[in-house]
């Protein structure tokens, strides 16, 4: 059905693009104020369905036999009917090509059903839902659209006490920013403790950290160091994935943020080379667009604007970025040159605030794996 790569067969190994993520960018019920993705009403019902379909035939020709497809919003659950049908599809395409295929949905929770866990666990699909922790932070930035004064953290948590999760993997997906980096530690317990099995937190990035917001950061960096580190030696059963400690430890090439094992791909067919796109409006995207289902992507322009990304974060920011030696840990450049390129011109001092959560992050996570690395518990959990 589609093309492969315009670039033939000479794709180098590091540009190999082993995640998928469809993004299906114009709907959702929140108005989430951190959130990257552009809704414009007039585009709300651009999809192609076919065109989704061929999207996965594009991504199973790269070579791999471990795929991942993740599906995105807006909230992909407005999209249920479509979600099923490219889920079916590119499970059967896997099992004819002998691929080994891992499936991830973001959404907010909100629309969750039985119907929708069920299906989950039946076809082992990880279910990321974007929480932010207690009901005071989470509905401080994640409001419904409607603004009707409703709780989208109360119906998140009646939703998952509702259904009968079985063997799903329930994780979260929690941003926090300089507001709320001072209960960060107590909104990650709460979701521990409210079951989620994975529990990744995302500094707003895009917000300008000052001194006092900094130094915040850095004091709850050191007590989710020693908390995380103390579920394991006080023998904790109730344990929590983290997928930065993840890609330390297994070293994750799809994460790896000196490369990018993704590619992005729209309702309508085309494919983007990063994500942060869906934060541009449509007339701005063309110059990242990389190809779509009908020619195939071409890996030379998506290299070279992956390339150029990263040489104007290193020349804007100032940073010295490849001298540090956490460089491949760091969050992702490309994106937040992306954002900022077309965004309102930025504080001089974002650049040094970017570094600075990212470093003490960074160095949190080493941290702790360096002290778990020997732990029966922290191998088995990671899967060394």
């Amino acid at each position: 059905m589609g093309k492969g790569p315009r670039s033939g067969k000479d794709v180098r190994e590091e540009d190999i693009p082993r995640v998928l993520n469809v993004f299906f960018p114009g709907k959702c019920n929140l108005a989430c104020t951190y959130c990257f993705v552009r809704k414009e009403e007039e585009h709300l019902n651009d999809i192609d369905e076919q065109a989704v379909l061929r999207e996965i035939d594009v991504f199973f020709e790269y070579p791999g036999r471990k795929k991942s497809l993740s599906f995105n919003g807006g909230e992909p659950l407005l999209e249920w009917d479509l979600v099923r049908k490219t889920h079916a599809y590119a499970k059967r395409q896997a099992k004819k090509k002998g691929l080994t295929l891992e499936v991830i949905i973001v959404t907010n929770g909100t629309l969750l059903t039985q119907e929708h866990v069920d299906f989950f666990r039946e076809n082992d699909i990880s279910v990321r839902i974007s929480i932010d922790g207690s009901r005071e932070t989470h509905d401080r930035s994640r409001p419904f659209r409607a603004k009707d004064g409703t709780s989208s953290f109360d119906v998140i948590m009646n939703n998952i006490r509702a259904i009968r999760p079985g063997s799903l993997r329930l994780s979260a997906s929690l941003v926090f920013g300089p507001e709320t980096v001072g209960s960060l530690l107590e909104n990650i317990d709460f979701l521990r403790r409210n079951g989620f099995t994975g529990i990744d937190y995302f500094p707003e990035l895009y917000a300008t950290w000052d001194k006092e917001a900094l130094s915040v950061l850095r004091k709850e960096a050191k007590k989710i160091e020693r908390y995380y580190i103390g579920l394991f030696e006080t023998k904790e059963t109730a344990l929590f994935r983290s997928s930065a400690l993840d890609m330390i430890v297994n070293g994750s090439s799809a994460g790896n943020r000196e490369t990018c094992g993704k590619i992005q791909a729209d309702s309508l067919g085309n494919f983007y080379a990063c994500d942060k796109v869906f934060s541009l409006p449509k007339t701005a995207r063309g110059a990242y667009l990389i190809g779509n289902v009908k020619t195939g992507v071409d890996m030379g322009k998506r290299r070279g604007i992956l390339d150029g990304a990263r040489s104007g974060f290193l020349t804007e920011s100032s940073l010295g970025c490849v001298s540090c030696p956490l460089r491949k840990y760091c969050f992702c450049p490309v994106g937040q040159h992306i954002f900022m390129k077309h965004g309102p011109a930025s504080d001089p001092s974002f650049w040094k605030s970017f570094c600075a959560v990212s470093k003490t992050l960074i160095t949190m996570n080493l941290n702790i794996v360096k002290k778990l690395e020997y732990d029966d518990r922290f191998v088995k959990l990671y899967r060394f």
